[in-house]
């Protein structure tokens, strides 16, 4: 399969730091390709800053019959087998949806050959009965525990899944595991949307290689598939386009979605990635500043 060039972005003069960051972006386009799927938006965890906006949602439970029409238009693409580096199954909390099981299963059933990764913080692991079980084992799924500071066991969660016959991963590099992954990425969202969207694009650690899948269209990240519930929680609006997604009723070769991803969207203008940070974990306030970069007085541009 052909790769679409990549767009030409000219760096500043002398800004090496800009040139090393591009090159990094590089790599990942064309090394992941990530395809996230939210099971649910919501989450039992709340994070500060979750880069998913799972503090501020409603709950929202993947309809079964939508989902498997949505995998069945995207099963059809010209190209898609073995195109996806892993299709993650997450949220929210993906273990809140009580048929859970049912998803991995559709997932399987339409994405025969693609690697599938279930997402979890793993509170609910030591709840979830034989079935839950059999059917990661059945289907081939692998368990990703994302481990937090919060008093976990989470080498026991991962002797459960052992013992269980399922394959275990972590988020986050195995040396945080005992106490939990303690800095995590924090967005810098700009509502005025007043930033370059090819810097922002540039700059960005999801765009591209997190693809999500949401409301029957492929959206560039997470931002631009999840946003609403930041809108009605702060009052903001971070207005989408049909730019900004790829149909799936639309699409017949992965080339359509591998030029799609390479390349800047209308969204990337409410990134200021330039004002990413990495912060330590704690529970959300509902504090605008967890999601919004703040202006030089302090002040957060709603």
């Amino acid at each position: 399969m052909s790769r679409p060039s990549t767009m030409t972005i000219s760096p500043p003069e002398g800004a090496l730091p800009y040139r090393v960051r591009f090159d990094w972006r590089l790599a990942q386009l064309n090394t992941r390709r990530y395809l996230d799927i939210h099971v649910v938006d919501h989450c039992n965890l709340r994070c500060a800053g979750c880069l998913h906006f799972a503090p501020l949602a409603q709950k929202r439970f993947l309809d079964l019959e939508e989902y498997d029409r949505d995998l069945e238009m995207l099963a059809a693409v010209d190209g898609i087998e073995g195109y996806f580096s892993c299709i993650c199954l997450m949220g929210g909390e993906p273990l809140l949806h009580p048929q859970v099981d049912e998803i991995v299963r559709i997932t399987r059933k339409r994405l025969e050959h693609e690697p599938i990764m279930l997402s979890t913080n793993g509170l609910l692991l030591k709840r979830m009965g034989d079935a839950f079980w059999e059917t990661l084992v059945e289907c081939d799924v692998e368990l990703s525990i994302s481990p937090y500071p919060i008093g976990v066991d989470y080498r026991g969660l991962v002797e459960l899944a052992g013992s269980k016959g399922v394959r275990t991963g972590f988020s986050a590099d195995r040396t945080g595991v005992d106490g939990g992954k303690e800095h995590f990425l924090r967005l810098a969202l700009d509502p005025a949307g007043e930033q370059d969207p090819a810097a922002s694009f540039t700059a960005c650690p999801f765009g591209g290689v997190n693809l999500q899948l949401a409301r029957s269209a492929i959206w560039p990240c997470q931002v631009a598939a999840h946003h609403p519930p930041l809108e009605q929680h702060f009052g903001c609006h971070l207005r989408d386009c049909p730019e900004d997604s790829l149909l799936l009723a639309s699409l017949d070769s992965v080339d359509q979605i591998e030029g799609f991803r390479r390349a800047a969207h209308p969204m990337c203008r409410y990134c200021a990635n330039d004002k990413l940070t990495v912060v330590g974990w704690e529970r959300s306030s509902f504090d605008p500043g967890e999601w919004i970069a703040c202006s030089e007085g302090g002040n957060v541009p709603l």
